[in-house]
């Protein structure tokens, strides 16, 4: 199936800026004609940007990416990936400990993540 024809559920956690982040990833992704919905259930794809500052924040995110996982292998979900402060500070230790999440976005890479067909 075409990425485009996927829909894809952006999981925004952690403070104003990732909100702003998630708004601008939404923007470009209807910009260039993806498929948006507002439930995991609904998804084929999840984006998760997490925050990895503040303790329970950062257990939110793992939560969240396990659930999301989860969903992926018992095949609700056809990918996984997380973006966001949790990457940028503990990329290492989630690939190493979640290596179902099929990509990682830092906070600075937001330009590129569409341009890069990361899709």
């Amino acid at each position: 199936m075409n990425t485009k024809q996927q829909k894809i559920n952006i999981i925004t956690l952690g403070c104003a800026k990732n909100t702003v982040d998630s708004e601008a990833l939404y923007s470009q992704l209807l910009h260039n004609e993806f498929s948006l919905t507002e439930t995991i259930e609904d998804a084929d794809i999840a984006i998760i940007n997490t925050c990895g500052f503040i303790d329970a924040a950062k257990r939110q995110s793992v939560d969240t990416i396990l659930s999301a996982v989860e969903r992926k292998t018992s095949g609700q979900l056809d990918k996984v990936y997380v973006m966001g402060c949790l990457v940028e500070r503990y990329k290492n230790d989630l690939q190493k400990e979640i290596p179902e999440i099929d990509n990682f976005f830092g906070t600075n890479e937001l330009p590129n993540i569409l341009r890069a067909g990361k899709f």
